[in-house]
């Protein structure tokens, strides 16, 4: 990322730091890669510490909160006032939310770490798991084999196409805790679709007793069907195919 690519990203906060405008930059870095989120963090400490230095010299001390207002205005009002520093106090600024400019590239950087490496078997759909619990491994067996199933489905295969990208992401989310679940979740990077999902975690942990295969292949069904069903209205991909059903095992 060059610096003329640091002040354009800047432009999309609309001169002013909230969590509405820096959820938009967040989705625009989400895009890019990831050494091009570390240049943006990197031009951003850089211009953050710059124009509060330049601010305590001249006896118009900025705080954080204020510095990054600035840097939100865009390039010409930073350039104004790292130039002349008084005139910070000529102007309303909003500086409730701006704070969250400089949280942005961190916290895409920590979602991205966590992306994992393309699997060995070289498929289109991958499914992982976050819980605050152990999850019966008949359930992961069973979302395993229908995994399996839907990516040797020519039709399933051809569904996807349609996204215009060579792999999706599902993270089922399974929160005993009410507080930590979270609304459906999609997010496009140039390589990935990553769609997270919480499901109900009581139905997955009656699955931890015994003769429970004929109910864990029908409820992963049920899941990772509503996952794939909210990814394609939400990228307009039309219909699913039909759905497979897991053996059970």
């Amino acid at each position: 990322m060059k610096e003329s690519q640091f002040w354009a990203a800047i432009d999309e906060l609309e001169g002013c730091a909230d969590e509405a405008s820096v959820h938009e930059l967040h989705e625009l870095l989400l895009g890019e890669e990831d050494e091009d989120v570390v240049a943006f963090q990197r031009y951003l400490e850089k211009h953050l510490s710059e124009l509060r230095r330049r601010a305590e010299e001249a006896g118009n001390p900025l705080g954080e909160a204020e510095a990054c207002a600035v840097v939100a205005a865009g390039k010409s009002v930073y350039t104004l006032i790292l130039n002349e520093p008084a005139k910070f106090h000529e102007r309303e600024w909003d500086c409730e939310e701006s704070i969250l400019l400089e949280r942005a590239a961190p916290e895409v950087l920590g979602f991205l770490q966590r992306l994992p490496e393309s699997p060995e078997r070289g498929g289109w759909l991958d499914v992982r798991f976050g819980s605050d619990f152990t999850i019966p491994p008949i359930y992961e067996k069973s979302i395993e084999r229908l995994r399996d199933l839907i990516e040797d489905s020519p039709e399933w295969s051809r569904w996807w196409e349609a996204a215009e990208s060579p792999r999706l992401f599902i993270i089922l989310e399974l929160m005993k805790s009410p507080e930590l679940r979270e609304p459906p979740s999609l997010r496009r990077r140039h390589d990935i679709v990553e769609f997270s999902m919480s499901i109900d975690p009581q139905r997955v942990r009656r699955l931890r007793l015994p003769g429970k295969a004929k109910q864990a292949a029908e409820v992963a069904c049920d899941d990772l069907a509503a996952c794939l069903m909210h990814v394609s209205d939400a990228l307009s991909l039309g219909a699913i195919p039909s759905f497979p059903r897991a053996a059970e095992g």
